[in-house]
């Protein structure tokens, strides 16, 4: 699991260039888990290989509370939002690393507008054949993973009239957002061969895809979620991916979805976070986040056991019912709140 946090000071909860410094402090067994991101105001908290998601809960526990006091004890905050309410991105410092450098050098305005962060999760796959089933057969579900994470309802001071903006800033950057399946191993290769030679990209890190396999790994790297602000819905999230591909991989494929009609169940989801809709890829019906998501604590309740995610999954209907965090970020926001008042909330209930 890889996690991307901002860094704000403590004093006016703004977003800081102090990451760098940050990192320096850290204590050696953290130092290998923390990595810098593009800009010089976040971080990223990456997991070992976890063999279950227990070993994935304790990990982030015990570091994200390390991270924090260590934070504090220099005015700052690590605040799990995926767009900072008012902090201008142009006033942002990108990492002094060649690659970012290289990047933002090409991305340019598009670019120095995109200060964003994101919950990726690596699920381990058998082979080959597996991955390719399970990527193909998660992609009409990654709008309701979205749904389920929306952070991200304001940017640069304003109110955006969505509930994952993140998605939309991100969905301009080459090579990201939404990809195509494939009908092959072969033809995943085919391609990433043909954007390689042609000097396209230089790794798979330079697909920004919303799902993406990754060989060198043997996962499965869901990339569509939002930094879910409640330590307990990140759990549910990484729980509900996990039993998710398990229970595609043992599944019979769909009678199949066209790609326009997932990225309907996209536009929903960043539009209207939970309250929106999407085409289900097995009745082809459309269908209320809310209602696949009570659906889905049913259907999966017995692969979860199996897995052993059943105790972090059942807590799916808690988080529908309270809904993700953009939706406590809106409420304030309607009752008057300021922006800083919003982060505290937010930072106060992280761990609730």
């Amino acid at each position: 699991m890889e996690l991307e946090l901002e860094v704000i000071e403590a004093h006016n909860l703004a977003l800081t260039p102090k990451g760098p410094a940050f990192l320096t402090s850290l204590p050696p067994k953290l130092k290998c888990w923390v990595k810098p991101e593009a800009y010089q105001s976040m971080l990223e908290l990456v997991t070992p290989v976890c063999r279950n998601l227990d070993e994935v809960a304790s990990f982030i526990e015990n570091a994200l509370k390390e991270l924090a006091a260590l934070a504090q004890q220099k005015g700052l905050y690590l605040l799990p939002l995926s767009l900072h309410p008012f902090s201008l991105t142009k006033e942002q410092r990108v990492w002094r690393k060649k690659r970012y450098l290289k990047i933002f050098e090409e991305l340019q305005l598009v670019g120095r507008r995109f200060i964003a962060q994101g919950l990726h999760v690596h699920v381990g796959m058998p082979d080959q054949e597996t991955a390719l089933k399970v990527y193909n057969l998660l992609r009409p579900y990654l709008p309701l993973l979205l749904a389920l994470s929306t952070s991200s309802p304001f940017y640069e001071g304003e109110r955006t009239g969505f509930h994952s903006y993140r998605t939309k800033l991100f969905e301009v950057l080459p090579l990201a957002g939404l990809p195509r399946s494939f009908g092959s191993w072969e033809e995943y290769e085919t391609l990433l061969n043909f954007l390689k030679s042609r000097g396209i990209i230089s790794s798979f890190r330079d697909l920004w895809w919303d799902i993406r396999l990754k060989p060198e790994f043997g996962t499965v790297e869901v990339r569509i979620c939002d930094v879910p602000g409640r330590f307990e819905d990140l759990l549910v999230i990484v729980a509900l991916i996990q039993t998710l591909a398990f229970w595609l991989s043992e599944s019979k494929p769909p009678p199949g979805i066209p790609y326009e009609a997932i990225a309907y169940g996209k536009w929903q989801a960043a539009r209207h976070g939970l309250e929106g809709s999407l085409i289900d890829p097995k009745t082809l019906r459309k269908l209320g986040f809310l209602s696949l998501a009570h659906e889905f604590w049913q259907i999966l309740a017995a692969p979860a056991q199996k897995l052993g995610t059943w105790t972090y999954l059942r807590r799916l209907a808690v988080l529908a019912e309270r809904k993700p965090v953009s939706f406590l970020m809106l409420a304030h926001f309607q009752k008057g709140a300021t922006f800083p008042a919003i982060i505290k909330e937010v930072l106060e209930g992280f761990w609730r």
